[in-house]
C-alpha cells in the first residue's frame, strides 16, 4: 500500500565553500530545544582524510538563516560515521565528539556556553539517553578492516590478535572521563561460538543504546579469506551483564531499537528472505515490516512517537537514493524523494541520505551531494507524520 504524498518540502541548510555533512543515521543533529543544528565541514570531497586533515565542527541556527558558528576542529572523524559529534542529552548547549590528542583517541564534552571542556579517555560512538554514559570501541581496528567508518592516525595495539581479551566494547562514565571494558572481543568470539569464525580478524561497529539505558546493541563483525564479510547482533546490559546473540544468521545492517525489547534490522535468514525484521531482544520472535515494499537494505530509525520508519535506498541505476516513510500500523510506504548520487562520490567517500528525525517527528534531515557538492538538507513532513 502506498498512499498519496502530501506537499513536503527540502530545504538546503548549509552551503559551499565547503562539504558540510552530519554523519550516522542514529543520531540527531538538534538541539534539546531545537533551535540549534550540528554540522561538520571539510575542505574535499573525493578521497579518504589522512591523518593531517582536520575538519570544522559547527552550529547552524535557523533563526539567522542556519548561519555556521565554528565551535572545534577535529582529526578524529570519517565520511561515513563523521566524529560522533551529538548533543548531551539532560545538558543543555552541551556536544561530545572525538578528537585524536597526544596519539590516542579521545571523546570531548563541551559547554558551549561556558566554553568549559572534558576530555574522555577514549573515543565514544554512542551515548545513553540520559546523559549518565557512553559507549567506545577501537576506531584504529575499525579502520583497518572497514575503511571509511574508523579513524586514521593511530596503530591499533592489537592488530595482529584476531580476538583481544583486552579489548571490545567500552563503557565510559561521562563526569569522570574513566573507561571500562565491557565485554571483549574474545567475550564476543566466545558467544555461540562457531569453528568457521577461528583464525580470522574480529571488530565491533555500530553500538546504539536502547530507549532507557538498560541495554546495549552493537555489531560483531569477521571478514572469512574467501566470501562476504560475517555480521551477527548481539546486546549486553549496561553493567556487562546477560551478553547474547539475537541475530545469527550472518547476515545483518542497520538496525534501531524501538523500545527497551524490539529491535528493527535488516537481515535475512536461512528460512526467510532478506528483509526488514521485528525482532525482540529475547530473541524469542522475528515479524517482517513491510517485505513487499522495502526490498533492499537502507539507515532505517523509528520517529519519537515511534508509530513511524524512515529509511533510505542506495543508488539505483539512475544513480537516485530513495527517501522513504513507513507507517507502522498498515505498513504503507511513503516515498518522500528522489537525490541524485555524483558517481565519483562511492565507496568510503559515498554520500549516504542518513536521514535522521527531529525531535518532534516533523522533520528530517539528510546529508546529500545531488546539487554538486556534501551539504545537509532538512525536509518537512508534518504534513505526513500529523496527518495520520
Amino acid at each position: 500500500m502506498s498512499p498519496s504524498v502530501p506537499s513536503v518540502s527540502i530545504t538546503r541548510i548549509t552551503q559551499p565553500p565547503g562539504e558540510h555533512w552530519f554523519g550516522y543515521y542514529d543520531k540527531t543533529p538538534w538541539s534539546n530545544t531545537g533551535e540549534k543544528v550540528l554540522t561538520m565541514r571539510a575542505t574535499f570531497r573525493n578521497r579518504q582524510p589522512t591523518p593531517s586533515d582536520a575538519i570544522d565542527l559547527g552550529v547552524l541556527i535557523p533563526s539567522e538563516s542556519f548561519h555556521f558558528e565554528r565551535l572545534a576542529s577535529t582529526t578524529a572523524w570519517c565520511w561515513q560515521q563523521g566524529t560522533m559529534l551529538q548533543w548531551l542529552p539532560k545538558r543543555e548547549d552541551t556536544v561530545v565528539y572525538n578528537d585524536r590528542r597526544n596519539n590516542q583517541f579521545v571523546g570531548v564534552v563541551r559547554d558551549l556556553q561556558r566554553g568549559h571542556e572534558t576530555t574522555l579517555d577514549r573515543a565514544l560512538y554512542a551515548v545513553d539517553p540520559e546523559g549518565r554514559y557512553a559507549v567506545g570501541l577501537n576506531f584504529s581496528r575499525l579502520a583497518s578492516h572497514r575503511p571509511g567508518y574508523g579513524y586514521e592516525g593511530v596503530s591499533d595495539p592489537y592488530a595482529t590478535n584476531p580476538s583481544p581479551v583486552e579489548d571490545g566494547l567500552w563503557k565510559i562514565d561521562l563526569d569522570s572521563g574513566k573507561s571500562t571494558l565491557l565485554l571483549s572481543l574474545a567475550a564476543v568470539v566466545s558467544l555461540e561460538p562457531d569453528p568457521a569464525m577461528a583464525n580470522h580478524m574480529h571488530w565491533l561497529n555500530h553500538a546504539q543504546i536502547n530507549t532507557s539505558g538498560t541495554r546495549i546493541a552493537c555489531l560483531h563483525r569477521w571478514q572469512p579469506e574467501h566470501g562476504p564479510r560475517q555480521t551477527r547482533l548481539l546486546t549486553v546490559g549496561h553493567d556487562g551483564s546477560s551478553p547474547r546473540i539475537v541475530w545469527a544468521a550472518r547476515h545483518v545492517s542497520h538496525y534501531d531499537w524501538r523500545n527497551d525489547d524490539e529491535l528493527l534490522v535488516w537481515g535475512g535468514q536461512p528460512s526467510a528472505p532478506t528483509s526488514y525484521w521485528r525482532i525482540s531482544d529475547a530473541g524469542h520472535t522475528a515479524q517482517p515490516l513491510a517485505p513487499n515494499l522495502l526490498r533492499e537494505d537502507g539507515h532505517c530509525s523509528f520517529s519519537p512517537d515511534r508509530r513511524w520508519v524512515v529509511t533510505d535506498t542506495y543508488p539505483n541505476q539512475a544513480r537516485l537514493r530513495i527517501l522513504k516513510l513507513v507507517r507502522i500500523a498498515d505498513e504503507s510506504c511513503i516515498d518522500i524523494g528522489a537525490f541524485y548520487a555524483p558517481p565519483e562520490l562511492d565507496g568510503p567517500t559515498r554520500v549516504d541520505l542518513h536521514p535522521r528525525w527531529n525531535r518532534e517527528g516533523t522533520q528530517l534531515c539528510i546529508d546529500s551531494a545531488h546539487e554538486g557538492t556534501r551539504q545537509m538538507y532538512v525536509a518537512d513532513i508534518e504534513s505526513v507524520t500529523k496527518a495520520t
